[in-house]
């Protein structure tokens, strides 16, 4: 029992890291495709990752369950909801990169985990230990040192990391298998996805990124971004405390820092060195004290 529990916390960290360093590389693609309006991208974000994911439950078999799960009126109002915030966020994410908002993107998702952690022992009662809770500290401090680089913090950042935490912390508590509820989801997005790209067509503006062979792969190719990196931060959320999973999710800033820093030669300032060595010292501080911590549950002491 405790070999599978362990396997599945392995599992849990690897997806959660996957998620997080996939979703680091995102910018380039919208940086690629150059597109005046951001709900162009998130239109077809939702229309190719519906088309995606009905064929990877077509062939697995789940078609059945996903119905199933739509007739219950709970859980189709739930996902409407989940829905919503997941479409609100592309699309803030998307506005802000296509902006020059960057830096204000980057600072959401160093807020989001904060965010997540909180609501989860808010809404999910989780519940964490001395240890934890220092390791949570150093974290606030690097995030506190990030803000400060800009002075502010930009309405965007605060709308990134409330409708994304939000999000993830709904999702965990509805229990859905990742790739079933992202179908929905996808699905319920589908029909506005669809009108929004039929009125752009009637209006006489280019589908696809202003059409051409290269244009339309990587139209396609947004379903692929969007739906491989959602299935593994639900699985990692699934088999893991929202408190692990969420700071694991620094592997995203992290990513994006390193890429832009080796792939555009981006400075790193030394307020960059202060945030991250603050953070990875409190996600290094928050691991390293797991194995006490278990070890101390199941000796009592």
């Amino acid at each position: 029992m405790m070999k599978s529990s362990k396997q599945d916390r392995n599992l849990g960290i690897c997806c959660s890291l996957s998620a997080g360093i996939l979703w680091g590389i995102v910018p380039v693609y919208i940086y690629i495709i150059d597109v005046e309006d951001p709900y162009e991208i998130v239109a077809h974000r939702s229309l190719w990752s519906a088309a995606l994911l009905f064929l990877i439950c077509w062939i697995g078999g789940q078609l059945g369950d996903v119905w199933a799960t739509l007739k219950t009126q709970r859980n189709f109002y739930n996902f409407f909801l989940t829905a919503g915030l997941l479409s609100l966020n592309w699309g803030i994410y998307v506005y802000s990169v296509q902006t020059g908002q960057v830096v204000a993107a980057a600072l959401g998702y160093f807020i989001y985990p904060l965010c997540t952690v909180m609501l989860g022992i808010i809404v999910l009662r989780e519940t964490f230990d001395r240890w934890a809770g220092v390791a949570i500290g150093f974290v606030c401090f690097g995030v506190v040192a990030k803000a400060m680089m800009l002075m502010d913090i930009p309405w965007a950042s605060l709308a990134l990391a409330g409708t994304f935490s939000l999000y993830a912390v709904l999702r965990k508590k509805m229990g859905f298998e990742p790739i079933q509820g992202l179908f929905v989801e996808t699905m319920l997005v589908l029909p506005f996805a669809l009108a929004f790209l039929i009125w752009m067509a009637m209006n006489g503006r280019g589908l696809f990124f202003g059409g051409g062979l290269t244009n339309v792969l990587l139209a396609i190719f947004a379903g692929i971004i969007t739906v491989v990196p959602l299935i593994f931060f639900h699985k990692g959320n699934q088999l893991l405390s929202l408190t692990m999973s969420s700071l694991l999710f620094y592997s995203n800033p992290t990513a994006q820092l390193l890429l832009g820093v080796v792939a555009f030669s981006e400075q790193f300032l030394v307020n960059d060195l202060i945030a991250f060595s603050l953070i990875w010292i409190g996600i290094a501080v928050y691991f390293i004290t797991r194995r006490r911590v278990a070890n101390r549950v199941i000796t009592g002491f």
